[in-house]
């Protein structure tokens, strides 16, 4: 696969990781468009599951960083792998509010996918996104709606339904051919 014009590649977390993603736990327009609940967390809280993500075998978390700048600009997770059924979840975080709406995370979610598909040997990713969240554009990077989940969810003071997406290989490797990646 051809992604040098990306914008952003993937890395492993790095201890000190942890001073760049704590600030994004308590900024609201990122904790409201996320399906998992608002809690506090102590930078010492953030240190731990940041060193925890990385000695974790069960999951795949990396951060999205800037070719440019190699700024730590956002987190990408392959949860609930499934090594018989060749299945995961996935989820994406763009923590920098200045990079929001410019493609950025899809370039993101695209190299996750390739991780996931032709490292990983997936057959089916699957992601559940509130389906008031406007931003996530995952129909783009070839995942296809499935469903919704009615009031699964309690946000913002209210029970939200959950959009069900997945994408199978067969689907990337067509949105792949169609942008000319491969």
């Amino acid at each position: 696969m051809d992604f040098s014009n990306f914008r952003v590649y993937l890395r492993a977390f790095e201890p000190e990781d942890h001073n760049t993603t704590h600030p994004w736990r308590e900024d609201e327009d990122i904790v409201k468009n996320i399906v998992g609940r608002k809690y506090f967390v102590s930078h010492e809280y953030e240190r731990k599951w940041i060193n925890d993500a990385i000695f974790d075998q069960s999951s795949v978390k990396l951060s999205i960083c800037l070719k440019e700048t190699k700024e730590h600009i956002g987190n990408v997770y392959l949860n609930k792998i499934d090594h018989i059924n060749k299945n995961c979840r996935f989820g994406i975080l763009l923590g920098n509010r200045n990079l929001w709406d410019q493609g950025i995370g899809s370039e993101a979610v695209i190299l996750m996918l390739d991780h996931a598909f032709y490292d990983l040997g997936m057959v089916r990713v699957s992601s559940k996104q509130l389906l008031t969240n406007k931003r996530l554009r995952l129909l783009e990077c070839g995942f296809k709606h499935e469903g919704i989940l009615r009031k699964a969810v309690f946000k913002n003071g209210e029970y939200c339904d959950l959009n069900i997406l997945s994408v199978i290989r067969e689907d990337f490797d067509t949105l792949l051919k169609s942008a000319d990646y491969m």
